[in-house]
C-alpha cells in the first residue's frame, strides 16, 4: 500500500479513531500531530488520512496558532544574536506601555537606565527581551553562571500600568529580601515585587538598581557571552 507523505501544518484524520489534528513534524513515516486539545501524539503514517474539507475548516485556527509560535521560535533566536533587534523589540514592548500609560513608561525608561547603569548594557548578554506568559516579550537582566557557564535569567520585568519583578532566590543577595516581599514566585524559585509607578520616586528605585548593582559585583563575568 503507497503511503501518502505528509508536510508540516498538514490537517489530517487519525483513520482508527477519526481523531483530528495538525502535522508537526515528519521522520520517515513517524509522523507526530498536534490535536486541537492535548498533547502532541506521534504515529505511523499508514494510520493517517488527510482531513476533508469541512475538517480542515475546524483545524484553520489550530494551523494559525502553531505557524505563529513557530515564527515566534524563530524570531527569539534571530533577536538573541542581534542586539540592534533585541533593542527594537525593547522599544516596542515600552512604547506599547507609553500609548496607554505615558507617565508610567517615563518612569520604567528611568529605571531601565538604573538598571543599566547597574548591571552593563549589553544586549544578549547582560540582558534580552523575553516573551511571557501573554506571548509578549518583555526584558530580562541575566547574569553568568559560574557552576553552568553559561548567561542565564535573574531578572525578570513584567511592565504595564504597574511593575512587577521577579528574581531568582539563588541570585539575590542576603538581607535583601525585604525588596521583593512576595515569596514563592517563579513556581517557587525566586521572589517578587509589584510596584506603583506614581509612588516608585528616584529614591525607592535606587535599593533596587543597588541590589542589581551588587548581584553583578559578586559574579566573574567573562569576557564574551556564553
Amino acid at each position: 500500500m503507497e503511503i501518502k507523505p505528509f508536510e508540516i501544518y498538514a490537517p489530517v484524520r487519525n483513520t482508527i479513531n477519526k481523531a483530528l489534528g495538525v502535522v508537526v513534524k515528519v521522520a520517515g513515516e513517524n509522523i507526530t500531530v498536534q490535536p486541537p486539545a492535548g498533547d502532541r501524539m506521534t504515529f505511523r503514517a499508514q494510520y493517517l488520512a488527510p482531513a476533508s474539507e469541512a475538517e480542515t475548516a475546524s483545524l484553520l485556527d489550530l494551523i494559525t496558532r502553531l505557524k505563529a509560535e513557530e515564527e515566534n521560535r524563530a524570531k527569539a533566536k534571530t533577536m538573541k544574536a542581534d542586539p540592534a533587534l533585541i533593542r527594537e523589540e525593547f522599544e516596542k514592548f515600552v512604547r506599547h506601555i507609553e500609548v496607554r500609560y505615558p507617565k508610567s513608561a517615563g518612569t520604567f525608561r528611568e529605571f531601565w537606565a538604573e538598571l543599566m547603569a547597574a548591571a552593563g548594557d549589553l544586549p544578549g548578554q547582560t540582558w534580552e527581551m523575553k516573551p511571557n506568559t501573554a506571548k509578549t516579550p518583555g526584558p530580562v537582566l541575566k547574569i553568568f553562571n559560574q557552576a553552568t557557564q553559561k548567561w542565564v535569567y535573574c531578572l525578570t520585568l513584567l511592565a504595564g500600568w504597574g511593575l512587577r519583578m521577579e528574581i531568582k532566590k539563588e541570585f539575590l543577595p542576603p538581607g535583601m529580601e525585604h525588596l521583593f516581599p512576595i515569596d514563592h514566585a517563579m513556581f517557587g524559585a525566586g521572589r517578587a515585587v509589584e510596584l506603583i509607578y506614581r509612588d516608585f520616586t528616584p529614591e525607592k528605585r535606587k535599593p533596587y538598581a543597588d541590589c542589581v548593582r551588587a548581584i553583578y559585583a559578586a559574579v566573574q563575568k567573562p569576557e564574551t557571552p556564553g
